[in-house]
């Protein structure tokens, strides 16, 4: 009776092991395909960035630019629309999209633009414009 209980526990041991391994292989490679996919919408533009640059984290999908201090609505505008084309094609509950842009005036400001998932989304569709959009974001 004990080498069975020993048995079992041994066997859950190793199931809950494996699922973990399992479990953080799936949720690792999301962040790896977020990237690939926002790094792959930026270089349309010309612009690469860093795997430190992309964070998602309880549902937020965080993205940091650097601009210059002449284009930062453009580069909050081509943000959001490189956010919401990857999002099209991963299957994540995400809930909101934060862009920084990172620029130089007197030191290094930055700027922090939220906008929830269903906006993001119907801009990078062409259902909104980008004048609709930041209007609807109230930026």
């Amino acid at each position: 009776m004990k080498n069975q209980l020993i048995y079992i526990m041994n066997i859950r041991f190793r199931f809950a092991v494996i699922l973990f391994i399992l479990l953080s292989a799936i949720f690792g490679r999301t962040g790896d395909l977020i990237f690939h996919s926002i790094e792959s919408q930026l270089s349309k533009y010309r612009y690469s960035i860093n795997k430190r640059d992309i964070s998602v984290i309880n549902g937020i999908i965080r993205l940091e630019i650097t601009a210059r201090r002449t284009n930062i609505k453009s580069q909050q505008l081509l943000g959001f629309l490189s956010v919401g084309r990857a999002m099209q094609s991963s299957s994540n509950p995400f809930r909101e999209v934060h862009i920084i842009i990172h620029y130089e005036i007197r030191g290094v400001q930055e700027i922090l633009i939220t906008a929830p998932v269903e906006l993001v989304i119907q801009l990078s569709q062409g259902k909104l414009s980008p004048k609709q959009f930041f209007d609807k974001i109230g930026n």
